[in-house]
């Protein structure tokens, strides 16, 4: 495999946890929700996964878990004080972030740096899997690549197309009129988006730490909670965008593997430093051009008044 495949392989794979936190993210954020905890949801996603391979073999229920780990999570530690007791959504998010780094270190201590063995199944698209080059290039990966790159699709149609989409952009807009005026179920309908940014946040890190990865440790996610938040701002909170934020930052987290491969003249620290510095220019470029009404949902991180 020549080397531009091999970097695209790898920016998929690297990209694939962002999209899928990305996702459930903007899904979240769509009905209001703001959780800026991604990277402890993340974590809790992570440790799950690995300890469940290691103890099954299976890594395919190692992701599911994980995946139900996270759903849990999130609707406990800030479903239960954001929409059940409407609570300031920022503290909360704080909390999922620092209690599920340290309650991942303890559930993994005694994993630490242990290399999963087995790996999730990679799934052959028919045909492109028999086609040089193009089997390399998409038609050889675990099944959530596949997933990440489906779900933007299906949420932009769903947006956009679907009087439950309607709804879920109303709730954002204007919460208290969703329910009052259109009788829309805001809490429940923000309670189950919670639990979809759970599942799709703790199966994107059960991913990265079983797939990706191969191991667990205390900074598996390296920050990649926050750069799926600068990923969702960066697509302006349109579904579709997010692939394409997803898979760039998932390129410049490979770009020191890339540069040590081909022995750029470049420090490897300043290439690792790339998607923390892309993350934090977006943030800044939001923050300066949010002066007016923005693309983010008018309701975003406000709390729930008098919504049913």
């Amino acid at each position: 495999m020549h080397t531009f495949e091999l970097y695209f392989a790898a920016a998929i794979l690297a990209g694939t946890p962002l999209l899928l936190a990305a996702t459930g993210e903007l899904l979240a954020e769509t009905v209001g929700l703001l959780n800026i905890g991604i990277e402890g949801l993340m974590l809790m996603g992570a440790v799950t996964g690995v300890v469940v391979t290691l103890h099954t073999g299976d890594p395919e229920l190692g992701l599911l878990c994980g995946a139900l780990a996270g759903a849990a999570y999130l609707l406990v530690f800030y479903a239960l004080p954001v929409i059940g007791l409407g609570t300031d959504q920022v503290l909360p998010g704080f909390g999922v972030w620092f209690v599920g780094l340290g309650l991942s270190q303890l559930i993994g201590n005694s994993y630490q740096n242990t290399t999963v063995p087995a790996q999730s199944t990679v799934v052959g698209l028919p045909g492109l899997d028999r086609i040089p080059v193009v089997k390399e290039l998409v038609g050889q990966y675990p099944w959530p690549v596949y997933l990440a790159f489906v779900l933007p699709f299906a949420l932009a149609w769903m947006l956009g197309h679907t009087r439950h989409g309607r709804n879920l952009r109303a709730i954002g807009e204007d919460p208290e009129a969703a329910s009052s005026g259109a009788g829309i179920g805001v809490r429940r309908w923000r309670t189950v988006y919670v639990g979809v940014n759970g599942l799709l946040g703790g199966l994107a890190g059960a991913m990265l730490a079983v797939v990706v990865v191969g191991e667990w440790g205390t900074d598996v996610t390296a920050g990649r909670g926050f750069i799926a938040l600068a990923v969702v701002i960066f697509s302006g909170w349109r579904p579709m965008r997010c692939i394409v934020g997803a898979y760039v930052f998932g390129g410049l987290l490979i770009l020191a593997d890339l540069g040590g491969a081909l022995a750029w003249p470049v420090p490897s620290d300043f290439l690792d430093m790339m998607p923390y510095v892309g993350a934090v220019a977006i943030l800044i470029a939001w923050a300066a051009q949010s002066r007016g009404r923005g693309a983010a949902p008018s309701a975003l991180g406000a709390r729930l008044k008098r919504a049913g």
